[in-house]
């Protein structure tokens, strides 16, 4: 079982690893400006991102399992810490998109085993909490974006920012790592075999369309915002901010709502609701519905993973793989994701992407709607108390 102390540390290595995800973040628009890129040559760097979350996905489960939670953990923090150093200096085109997918593969990694980590805890304690765990995950994103407008506002220098950052989180890391005492399933769960359940693949799928869905507001904003309505570049995270801070506070009370309104209405409405806030931008195309837009879709999409991850983590098995199983299709949606909403950027208009981003997020209505009917069997019987209502 999981101690007080434990848990404190996995929150705040959770709360770390974002807030070096929002310090980036925020700095988009500034990375695509000053290594002199276009739009679809900026996508081709995002699409190395996803390149290396996928690698991680398909990988980091079984590693876990032959390596242990901490030694992994521990090669993940070090490949993010490493790919951030690498901007001391200007990279090449080439050496951005190779320090990118290291970057990405240590995040990705460490993602399988902070989630599957708070999956444990959840089902050990019998109880719902993962909305809250991803919660603090969007506080450190809000942190990080808060210095990543600051240095945007002083024009401080991406060859000092992301080096800095990196060494930030090794120093935070090297205590933490140390502190970090990994919680364990029991040994017929963990030794199990990966199956690949019905269940699960309508999760992923869900994830997928959330992601190529609302991954498209924090990585264009802040271009549409300057390039549009000539917001400066410290303004022009404003609309990634919006979207984060009210993702993350209805996050706090996601738990509360999933047991009052059950898993598959929050899934549903939440897709409903994102989706019109979406097709705001594009049906208006005025700064202040952009930004109204871009709020609601955080707001109204919020609970879809923290509730779906819960759900991944009910099902029998080994957490970690089920987990790198649903989290690799967020990865594909990264892999194909900067190469539409790019060629939409170039080839027809920044106001496109946001109708796209609002078909996908229909889409997570419709294989919500396809959970509540059939994908719920496996996860029923072993729903912790107070979590079945619902689902």
């Amino acid at each position: 079982m999981s101690s007080p102390r434990n848990h404190m540390v996995l929150l705040l290595m959770n709360a770390g690893v974002f807030v070096v995800i929002g310090s980036l973040l925020s700095r988009l628009h500034v990375l695509q400006e000053w290594m002199g890129i276009s739009y679809a040559d900026f996508s081709w760097v995002l699409f190395s991102f996803s390149c290396g979350a996928v690698i991680s996905n398909l990988v980091g489960g079984q590693l876990i399992r032959w390596q242990g939670p901490k030694r992994i953990l521990s090669l993940a923090m070090a490949c993010i810490v490493l790919s951030l150093c690498g901007f001391l200096e200007k990279p090449s085109y080439a050496g951005l998109i190779a320090l990118w997918t290291l970057f990405s593969f240590g995040f990705g990694t460490s993602m399988i085993i902070l989630f599957s980590q708070a999956g444990t805890l959840q089902n050990q304690q019998e109880k719902g909490g993962m909305s809250f765990y991803q919660g603090i995950s969007g506080v450190g994103v809000i942190l990080g974006m808060g210095f990543g407008w600051l240095a945007n506002s002083h024009h401080f220098p991406l060859d000092l920012h992301f080096p800095l950052v990196g060494f930030g989180l090794a120093l935070c890391m090297v205590f933490l790592i140390r502190a970090f005492e990994p919680l364990h399933q029991d040994q017929s769960e963990e030794s199990a075999p990966f199956r690949i359940t019905f269940t699960l693949v309508l999760l992923g799928c869900i994830n997928f369309f959330l992601l190529l869905s609302v991954s498209q507001v924090i990585t264009w904003s802040g271009i549409l915002l300057r390039d549009k309505f000539q917001f400066k570049d410290a303004m022009a995270g404003f609309g990634s901010l919006g979207f984060l801070v009210t993702e993350t506070g209805v996050r706090f009370v996601g738990d509360r709502l999933k047991r009052r309104l059950g898993s598959s209405i929050l899934l549903a409405g939440g897709g409903t609701l994102c989706a019109v806030s979406l097709l705001l931008v594009f049906t208006f195309q005025y700064a202040p519905a952009a930004l109204f837009g871009m709020i609601g879709a955080g707001l109204f999409s919020g609970t879809i993973q923290p509730t779906l991850l819960s759900l991944c983590s009910l099902e029998k098995g080994n957490i970690a793989k089920n987990m790198a199983f649903v989290l690799l299709f967020q990865s594909l949606a990264f892999l194909v994701g900067p190469i539409l909403s790019g060629t939409i950027a170039e080839q027809v208009g920044l106001f496109e992407i946001y109708l796209f981003s609002s078909l996908m997020s229909f889409m997570i209505v419709l294989f919500s709607v396809s959970f509540a009917r059939w994908g719920h069997a496996t996860v029923a019987s072993s729903s912790p108390s107070g979590d079945s209502r619902g689902i």
